[in-house]
């Protein structure tokens, strides 16, 4: 057992995957606010997309019958401002756009977990826009919006050690694309997309988690992610090509928890994209993050690819809204091109007791922290 698993530590760690952007779509609000960190303090049936080892965690059952959640950057809060009541671009609109880049992310779940077993169903659509310089009217556009469904489960391997898989049924439309400036006049967001991005395409996944927490009062859980394990590919349905294929994100993190003067504390480190060669700065691929719990309400902050990350969250027992402001770089190294961006996200969710008797918002708070 020990030679098997020293072989497949190997192999993760010498065989880098192929160029990706340094960029996790799809993370909720509370994720970004603590500096992009997740897998290691994931709560209820988020495991089923973040970590399906923490599913052997679970103590009840948890539905989440909707969840909303919309990342825009600055610039594109900046550019709705300016089309207000408008829907469409015009020739005077187009000289304010050169030399800024404009990302949108925009994600929708639904999941049930139980212990050891969880599955969801989900929407994730992500897009980056960069107008280059106007001696060259075109930009350039990442298109991709997958939907689907996963089923996960976890296998106890020991006191408080655990091992998960999620299995995932993607359906995936969009591609890269260099369109014509000229193109935009008389467009909106809808027609670009329609116009530009033939390519669909259906393909499988696997995301592999692994979770150990320590005993000690602060808690300590090591954890480790692969999503999309290798590389997965999508088949050609419709247009010219397929879409592109979705490199894998091997990470490693780390938190911890306790309780000072009344107030839940929980902090995170994670490094991500360990396997991806992209000739990128090592701090492009760090992420630390703090949550200060004081019931209803939570305060978050932390780093991301170096740059300072803040946010907020309130817990109304089957409502939560979260709220978060981060940056992330767009260059090869930090410093060299922020991006400032907002997100919210906003959860409908309804836990259980073994019995099926449905917590009240202090047993709730007790059985999102999950077992430890």
């Amino acid at each position: 057992m020990k030679s098997f698993l020293s072989f497949i530590f190997i192999f993760i760690l010498t065989i880098p995957s192929a160029f990706a952007e340094l960029y996790q779509a799809g993370l909720k609000s509370r994720c970004w606010a603590m500096g992009g960190t997740c897998m290691s303090h994931v709560r209820g049936s988020d495991a089923v997309f973040f970590n399906p080892a923490a599913l052997a965690r679970m103590d009840g059952f948890a539905l989440t019958l909707a969840q909303a959640q919309v990342g825009a950057s600055k610039t594109v809060a900046d550019v709705a401002k300016q089309f207000e009541g408008r829907s469409d671009f015009t020739a005077s609109d187009l000289d304010k756009l050169y030399g800024k880049s404009f990302m949108a992310d925009v994600t929708g779940r639904a999941s049930f977990a139980m212990p050891y077993i969880g599955f969801g169903v989900f929407s994730n659509n992500y897009t980056h826009m960069k107008f280059s310089d106007p001696t060259f009217p075109t930009f350039n556009m990442d298109f991709v919006s997958d939907y689907g469904y996963v089923v996960a489960g976890a296998l106890p391997l020991g006191k408080n050690v655990s091992l998960g898989l999620a299995a995932k049924h993607i359906k995936r439309w969009g591609g890269n694309e260099e369109i014509n400036v000229s193109s935009l006049i008389g467009s909106n967001a809808n027609s670009i997309a329609d116009q530009n991005f033939k390519d669909r395409g259906v393909g499988h996944s696997l995301d592999l988690g692994f979770m150990a927490t320590l005993e000690h009062p602060l808690k300590p859980t090591f954890s480790f992610t692969w999503q999309d394990l290798g590389v997965t590919t999508f088949s050609h349905a419709s247009g010219n090509k397929a879409p592109p294929s979705q490199y894998d994100n091997l990470s490693f993190g780390v938190s911890l928890e306790h309780e000072l003067m009344l107030v839940d504390f929980t902090h995170a480190f994670e490094y991500k994209f360990i396997r991806t060669d992209s000739g990128d700065d090592l701090s492009r691929k760090l992420h630390l993050g703090t949550e200060a719990s004081f019931g209803l309400i939570n305060l978050r902050a932390g780093l991301n690819q170096g740059y300072v990350t803040y946010g907020a969250g309130i817990d109304l027992w089957f409502l939560q809204v979260d709220a978060a402001a981060y940056a992330n770089e767009l260059g090869t190294y930090a410093g060299q091109a922020r991006s400032d961006n907002y997100h919210v996200s906003v959860t409908l969710s309804l836990d259980f007791d073994q019995s099926f008797k449905l917590q009240d918002s202090a047993g709730k708070k007790r059985r999102l922290k999950q077992r430890r």
